[in-house]
């Protein structure tokens, strides 16, 4: 009598959804759930608000991402793992058995109780939300009168959103651009020399840098400072980082709501031996940028790990390649870091489209030979594990501009 082929679950179809999807084999039965009917690249969403690009550049169809893998999706939210039990809650009301669980649900916008932010401010966390901030700006700057946009979170998501609009309004004399940032610098968990070059970078901008203090509340037209300075604001973004997904704490993956999910060096959840966390999700034993190339290693691994668990075969562990680390700052300048290295110019912009255009490629692919797809990979992963080093070992990139920050 043939075996029934195991149950699978991936919660959550982005970067480490999708590259679990593609990892694990077709013998298996494999549902992806998702809500929302698109496969969205993040790390390029800032170039919406100036118009580089358009949504349709940012995003893939799900569920011919899902089909291409061999598997199913359904576009629906999961609101609870009962892990005991094996089962799936899902937003309609299903319940959805499996026998292992991949979850890659990513962070969810967090508003830190600060009063105003929900209803005033626009989030940076989609290709939707970064659409409309861009829809916005043109609105502001189109009406001809003195014009103030407050971004709140100064950390990579609000330096990659600032460039982009001096990119396209840097020319437009009306406009001023606060940039608010609660730690003592921008991108406080990145070396302090990317913090001096921006600051050298505005000086001459109309732009205002207010770091060490953090936003007491917000309306519709003012943000005020826990200092007591007041801005006015036509436009309030947030770029303020993001939280868990309520999914882990009321599933029982996480201590409370404000952390991620524990999970060994195999990236099995310390909560349930049949689950299995990759990407942003997961709190591993040594802490990982949140990257989408973490993300598609990690979603790789875990499904790797599913494969083994279900055949009682010993778990591999997670290998992290080098922490790069690419921020763009509109037309200005483009930030790469390697490790505490940072090397700086816009040539580097170059780099970071590669990476864009590289990826889609790679996730687009309709050849569903699994060699084939192996060979992209690692491809890919040459080129920000070696292939970047190696650039500017030789010399290559700096003859070309790019520069040494912070000796």
């Amino acid at each position: 009598m043939k075996a029934q082929p195991a149950r699978i679950a991936i919660v959550g179809a982005n970067f480490a959804g999708i590259a679990a999807a593609r990892q694990l084999s077709g013998r298996h039965a494999v549902t992806l759930l998702d809500p929302k009917p698109a496969f969205e690249f993040l790390p390029n969403i800032h170039e919406l608000v100036s118009g580089v690009k358009c949504p349709a550049h940012l995003q893939l169809s799900r569920d011919t991402l899902s089909r291409r893998a061999g598997h199913h999706l359904r576009q629906e939210a999961v609101t609870r793992l009962h892990t005991a039990i094996g089962q799936l809650e899902l937003a309609g009301g299903d319940r959805l058995a499996y026998d292992a669980c991949v979850v890659a649900c990513g962070g969810v916008n967090t508003d830190f109780g600060i009063p105003g932010v929900q209803k005033h401010t626009l989030p940076f966390k989609s290709v939707d939300e970064c659409a409309e901030i861009g829809d916005q700006l043109a609105l502001v700057t189109a009406r001809g009168r003195p014009s103030s946009v407050v971004i709140i979170g100064g950390s990579f998501e609000g330096v990659e959103c600032l460039g982009e609009i001096l990119r396209r309004y840097r020319g437009v004399e009306s406009l001023r651009i606060h940039l608010v940032e609660a730690a003592s610098r921008l991108m406080p968990q990145s070396p302090a020399c990317i913090d001096a070059a921006v600051r050298e970078h505005c000086a001459n901008l109309p732009v205002s840098l207010h770091c060490g203090v953090a936003v007491s509340r917000v309306s519709r037209t003012r943000v005020t400072l826990a200092d007591g300075t007041s801005l006015r604001s036509d436009l309030t973004l947030w770029t303020a980082g993001a939280a868990p997904a309520p999914l882990l704490f009321e599933s029982g993956l996480a201590p409370d709501r404000r952390s991620w999910a524990p999970v060994n060096n195999c990236l099995q959840s310390m909560a349930a031996p049949n689950v299995f966390i990759a990407g942003d999700a997961a709190a591993t034993p040594k802490p990982l940028w949140k990257q989408a190339y973490n993300a598609l290693a990690m979603g790789s691994c875990a499904a790797d790990n599913v494969e083994r668990w279900l055949a009682d075969r010993p778990l591999r562990p997670l290998r992290p390649g080098p922490e790069v680390r690419v921020t763009a700052f509109g037309d200005i300048d483009t930030f790469l870091e390697l490790g505490e290295r940072v090397f700086a110019g816009p040539a580097l912009a170059a780099l970071k489209e590669s990476i864009f255009q590289l990826q889609m490629a790679y996730q687009d692919n309709p050849l569903r030979s699994a060699g084939f797809l192996r060979g992209q990979r690692r491809y890919l992963d040459a080129l920000g594990h070696l292939g970047v080093p190696a650039l500017i070992q030789s010399g290559y990139l700096l003859r070309r501009g790019v520069r040494r920050l912070g000796g």
